[in-house]
């Protein structure tokens, strides 16, 4: 499980440091598409994996009583 999250860490570094490179890699809209592309990928599926991480005591999404 925590090879996930850490792959996930690293696409949103890549997507940042992606963005930050601009014109030394690609040109700068395709560093800024692909970097946002990368970055919101890795915002997405890390946080659905937190989001599935904390229903595992078979709540159904609400908090514990």
């Amino acid at each position: 499980m925590k090879t996930k999250h850490t792959f996930y860490f690293l696409l949103i570094l890549l997507g940042a440091a992606l963005m930050a490179s601009g014109d030394s890699l690609l040109r700068k809209e395709y560093a800024f598409s692909l970097g946002i592309v990368l970055l919101m990928f890795g915002v997405y599926s890390a946080s659905r994996t937190w989001v599935n991480s904390g229903n595992k005591e078979g709540e159904e999404g609400g908090p514990a009583e």
